[in-house]
């Protein structure tokens, strides 16, 4: 009896070598660089606007303003970490979840570079 052939693997099907650790932590560390501060503004930001003593704390607005910015500030701390897996492990997956939250944190980083330029 002969063994049943396997029908080649599709192109991406194939999984590529791993890069080395140091390429990885050096894009993420990249990332950190790139996010630290923009992160610090954020947060000092909605902290500011919610904390705001001219209006009420328990408004919709506000309320949507914190989940926004809860949600603006893990992107902008998970992206770098997860940049530097993709980085590593050449996998789609991960190149997808570094892409979710690559996109809002380029996003938050184009609104304070605006909003700075317009202030000066």
């Amino acid at each position: 009896m002969t063994e049943p052939t396997l029908p080649p693997a599709a192109k991406s099907e194939q999984l590529l070598a791993p890069r080395s650790q140091l390429v990885g932590t050096v894009a993420a560390l990249v990332g950190w660089i790139v996010v630290i501060v923009p992160i610090i503004a954020t947060a000092a930001l909605v902290f500011i606007l919610v904390m705001n003593p001219d209006t009420s704390l328990a408004n919709i607005g506000k309320i949507g303003l914190i989940f926004l910015g809860a949600v603006l500030l893990f992107c902008m701390i998970a992206a770098p970490h997860l940049v530097g897996q993709a980085v590593i492990h050449r996998e789609r997956a991960m190149w997808l979840a570094a892409l979710w939250t690559g996109i809002p944190t380029v996003a938050v980083i184009i609104f304070l570079l605006v909003l700075w330029i317009r202030s000066n």
